[in-house]
C-alpha cells in the first residue's frame, strides 16, 4: 500500500524509479530535487560496490527512498525489472511509475511534465523524448544511433518514436506484472519493451524534453559495440524470414538456371524460358518458407484461409514482377541474371515486408 503520511508531497500514486551504476554525485542532486514532489522514490544499486557507498548512503537518507541494492553488477534491464518488482508488491495501487536515468540527463521538471502527460491516459506509456534531428547538443553517435534505430523501428516494426533509447518513461501499473517476463537484462530490455507494449497495443505518447549532456555523456556506460549489438539484434526476428527466403530464391533459381542451360535442347520451352521457369520454382519453395515464418514473426491471429489467400495473391504479383524485371534486364545485359537477380529482388522485398505487414498479416481490431 501507499504511504499516505507525506502531506507536503505534489505526487502520490506515481513512483519514480532510478536504475544506478556507478553514479556520481549528480544523482545526490537529483534525489534531493525529486523528494520535492515524489512521495516514493525506488534506487536501484546495481552492483556499484564500496566506492559509490557514500553516495548511496546519502541518497537513502530521505525519507521518500527505498535503496534496492544488487550484490553484483546485473545491468541496467535487471535493475529496472528489480524495481518494478519491488513496486508492484509494495505500491500495487499506484497509478504508475516513471523511470529516469542516474546520470543527470532528465531534468525534474521534465519528469513532471511527463507524468502529468501520462495522467491523460494512465493506461498507456509516455517518452520523455529529445531531439535528435536538430539539437546540436547531442553528441554526433547518439544522434546517429537514434535517428537510425528510429528509422529501423518506423519501417520493420511499423513503430512511430523519435527517441527509441529515452530512459525517462512513465509506466502503467497495469502491464508492470507483463514488463517482468519481457527478455533482456542490459540496455536491450528498454527497446524489448517497446516492443511487446507495440505487440499488446498499449498507445504510445511522445513529450519533447529537454537535452542534457554533461561533458559530453562521458558518465554514460552504454558500450557502443556492445549494447548496440544486444540492441539490434532485436530486428533480426523482423528480417531473418525474408532475407532467409531470398537467399533460397537466390540459390533454388540459380541452380534451376544452371541446369536448364545444361540439359535443355536449343530452342526448347525449358531454355527460352529458363529465366521464368526458375523464378516460379524458386519462389514456390521460398514463398511456402516465407509464409509460415512470417506468420510467427507478425503473429497473425487469423487462419491460413484468410492470410494464406492474401499471401498467395501478393506471392503471385511479387514473383511475376521479378520474372519480367530480370528477364528485360537479361536481355538488355545480355545476361548476367546471377547479378541482376540480387539487384531486382531486394527492392521487391522492402516493398513486400510493408504489404505483409500491413495487409496480409493484419491485426483484427
Amino acid at each position: 500500500m501507499i504511504d499516505k503520511e507525506n502531506e507536503n508531497t505534489t505526487i502520490q500514486d506515481i513512483i519514480a524509479l532510478i536504475p544506478a551504476y556507478n553514479p556520481d554525485k549528480g544523482m545526490i542532486d537529483l534525489v534531493e530535487e525529486l523528494s520535492k514532489h515524489f512521495a516514493h522514490i525506488v534506487i536501484v544499486d546495481d552492483g556499484c560496490g564500496e566506492a559509490y557507498a557514500q553516495i548511496f548512503e546519502k541518497v537513502s537518507a530521505y525519507p521518500q527512498v527505498k535503496l534496492l541494492k544488487h550484490e553484483e553488477n546485473k545491468g541496467k534491464g535487471r535493475a529496472i525489472k528489480t524495481g518494478f518488482s519491488y513496486i508492484t508488491e509494495h505500491y500495487a495501487d499506484a497509478l504508475g511509475v516513471v523511470t529516469l536515468d542516474a546520470d543527470g540527463q532528465h531534468t525534474v521538471a521534465d519528469t513532471l511534465k511527463c507524468c502529468e502527460k501520462f495522467r491523460e491516459n494512465p493506461e498507456g506509456i509516455v517518452f520523455g523524448c529529445r531531439d535528435f534531428a536538430s539539437d546540436l547538443q547531442i553528441p554526433a553517435r547518439s544522434r546517429f544511433g537514434n535517428r537510425l534505430t528510429s528509422r529501423l523501428m518506423k519501417y520493420f516494426c511499423d513503430i512511430s518514436l523519435s527517441d527509441t533509447q529515452t530512459g525517462l518513461r512513465v509506466h502503467s501499473m497495469s502491464y508492470l506484472p507483463q514488463l517482468l517476463e519481457v527478455t533482456g537484462e542490459r540496455y536491450e530490455y528498454e527497446m524489448n519493451v517497446i516492443f511487446h507494449l507495440k505487440e499488446i497495443e498499449v498507445p504510445f505518447t511522445e513529450v519533447p524534453i529537454e537535452v542534457i549532456y554533461l561533458n559530453n555523456n562521458e558518465g554514460s556506460h552504454f558500450n557502443p559495440i556492445v549494447d548496440s549489438y544486444k540492441i539490434y539484434k532485436v530486428f533480426f526476428k523482423f528480417c531473418i524470414s525474408s532475407f532467409g527466403s531470398g537467399i533460397l530464391d537466390y540459390l533454388l533459381f540459380l541452380l534451376l538456371t544452371a541446369l536448364l542451360k545444361e540439359f535443355a535442347t536449343e530452342g526448347s520451352f525449358a531454355l527460352t524460358y529458363s529465366i521464368e521457369i526458375s523464378t516460379v520454382v524458386a519462389r514456390i519453395c521460398s514463398g511456402l518458407f516465407n509464409y509460415n515464418f512470417n506468420r510467427k514473426i507478425f503473429q497473425s491471429r487469423e487462419g491460413v484461409a484468410s492470410s494464406g489467400s492474401r499471401y498467395l495473391l501478393l506471392w503471385l504479383v511479387q514473383m511475376c514482377i521479378s520474372a519480367m524485371a530480370v528477364k528485360g534486364f537479361v536481355m538488355l545485359a545480355g545476361g548476367l541474371e546471377w547479378l541482376i537477380k540480387p539487384l531486382v529482388d531486394p527492392t521487391l522485398f522492402f516493398l513486400s515486408y510493408k504489404i505483409q505487414q500491413k495487409w496480409v498479416f493484419r491485426k483484427k481490431k
